[in-house]
């Protein structure tokens, strides 16, 4: 498990969920933050693809930060930094918030616990990183978001997405995705 990587992740959400509350209500700080750090990925990317040196340089300096599967692609931290950023636009300031727990949060909460204590497999992932995924994020979105069920609504839909993970999409953009979503729906429904 690359324990750096899932820190790398954190601190990026950390970053961005931090810029949202505050800077409340805007969104301009967090939106220019994320939309700097994508168009900064997405460069190293095209160097590294276009650059022997700039390969080279990737994978001395940024190396344990990476994945193997990113070397046959973008790096993941390009999807992570474009999710968040799709997330701060679509979503009001709570959805937003809870969308990027649920992935910079749960998601190393539920690889983390899954390797270590996971038996219940579900689609190669395990039931018990799961639950922890779902717990860990709930607990931080409850402490951003004046409702359980909001929360609870989030951090559900995070944890079941990042389990049954959907074809040809990368969890970091579908994960936030869904808890956004489900918080959106939740709260259509409180209201309703």
């Amino acid at each position: 498990m690359n324990y750096l990587r899932k820190a790398w992740h954190l601190a990026g959400g950390a970053i961005v969920v931090v810029l949202l509350v505050r800077f409340a209500p805007s969104k301009l700080p967090a939106l220019g933050t994320l939309a700097f750090t994508v168009a900064a990925l997405a460069a190293i990317d095209v160097w590294r693809w276009r650059s022997a040196t700039g390969d080279r340089l990737f994978w001395k300096y940024l190396g344990p930060l990476a994945s193997e599967k990113e070397k046959r692609g973008p790096t993941t931290s390009l999807y992570y930094a474009a999710s968040l950023l799709l997330a701060v636009l679509v979503f009001p300031r709570f959805a937003a918030i809870g969308a990027i727990i649920s992935l910079a949060a749960g998601d190393p909460a539920a690889a983390i616990v899954g390797r270590r204590w996971g038996r219940i497999r579900i689609a190669g992932k395990s039931l018990e990183g799961a639950a922890a995924n779902a717990l860990v994020s709930f607990g931080l979105i409850r402490a951003f978001v004046p409702s359980s069920v909001l929360a609870a609504a989030g951090a559900l839909a995070g944890a079941v997405i990042e389990v049954v993970p959907i074809p040809r999409l990368d969890d970091n953009i579908t994960v936030p995705l869904a808890a956004g979503c489900a918080m959106l729906a939740a709260a259509a429904l409180s209201a309703g």
